[in-house]
């Protein structure tokens, strides 16, 4: 069963809040985004009201981004650079998210890098999913996540599984536990230019699990 949110001390923002909110933190190009979409269509499909999903970095990335042809994707999408405005605006936001009444989960989308910024974040976040493509980067962002006492609920590793010719293995699957005290496992081809076959059923599994918290 998914654990409750922590106590957080009457000075902490995260103290008002209603309901979770949840970064999705860990080196670049990992698919957390590619993740974060199914998620969000999976917790969607079981509480289809009650779940928000916040980008917190300004890379460009959105729902669109992984529900449109990749190539327009690529041709169309902007990525662009922290600034003052940008993260006074996704603060405010995280908070105002975490304190609505209506809002159960709020899913937060964070850039690839350990910076000030998305220590911010991170200090408005009640929980963190970390997702890595680099085993060496884990270690490193949960002390990232502790400095900001932001607790980690789950830990994955992000493979991409290719043939001989270096096409994606459409047959590999995915496999994470939920039974541990932090669920984990390995999510594989978090890729947006082929379909979900390789990790829909283990983030639907992760889904369920955190629906039950």
């Amino acid at each position: 069963m998914a654990p409750p949110s922590p106590a957080f001390p009457p000075t902490d923002p995260r103290h008002s809040y209603h309901g979770r909110v949840i970064a999705v933190g860990g080196p670049p190009h990992s698919g957390k985004s590619v993740f974060l979409a199914e998620l969000y269509r999976q917790l969607l499909q079981r509480q289809a009201s009650g779940i928000f999903l916040q980008r917190a970095c300004p890379d460009g990335e959105g729902m669109w981004s992984n529900e449109a042809d990749p190539a327009i994707v690529q041709q169309i999408r902007k990525k662009f650079a922290f600034s003052a405005e940008f993260v006074t605006l996704t603060l405010q936001a995280i908070e105002r998210l975490g304190q609505n009444p209506q809002l159960s989960l709020v899913l937060l989308d964070l850039g690839g890098k350990r910076t000030a910024e998305n220590a911010e974040i991170l200090r408005r976040s009640t929980h963190c999913i970390l997702l890595s493509a680099q085993a060496e980067e884990t270690a490193n962002w949960q002390t990232f996540a502790a400095a900001e006492a932001c607790p980690i609920l789950a830990i994955f590793q992000s493979r991409l599984i290719k043939l001989p010719d270096q096409t994606l293995d459409l047959a590999a699957r995915s496999a994470i536990q939920t039974n541990l005290p932090l669920p984990q496992g390995t999510l594989v081809n978090l890729s947006r230019d082929v379909g979900t076959a390789c990790y829909a059923e283990a983030i639907a599994q992760f889904a369920d699990w955190l629906m039950q918290g």
